[in-house]
């Protein structure tokens, strides 16, 4: 009884932690959308391709875009700034 309690437990836990790792996927095209609703209307094309651009790494772009959500008051979630980050790292920046 105790063996089946706990291999019932153990994939109770499988399944939630192998269902927050899908979660985690970054959507581009999500990010893509929520660029575009709410970053566009200041960031132009040229924000991102300037010589000079502030990011320089994946961990830099994902910092600044949880510094301006944040400034913006957007109140996106991990995810949200992840999209973001995946959309453009995929359309502007190719870190690895």
């Amino acid at each position: 009884m105790k063996t089946a309690c706990f291999w019932r437990m153990a994939m109770c836990g499988f399944m939630l932690a192998s269902s927050s790792v899908f979660a985690q996927t970054p959507d581009p095209a999500r990010g893509r959308a929520l660029y575009e609703n709410h970053c566009l209307v200041c960031h132009t094309s040229q924000v991102h391709s300037r010589v000079n651009r502030i990011a320089i790494s994946r961990l830099e772009l994902r910092e600044i875009v949880e510094k301006w959500q944040v400034q913006q008051k957007l109140v996106w979630s991990a995810q949200d700034v992840e999209d973001v980050v995946e959309f453009l790292n995929l359309t502007r920046y190719q870190f690895p």
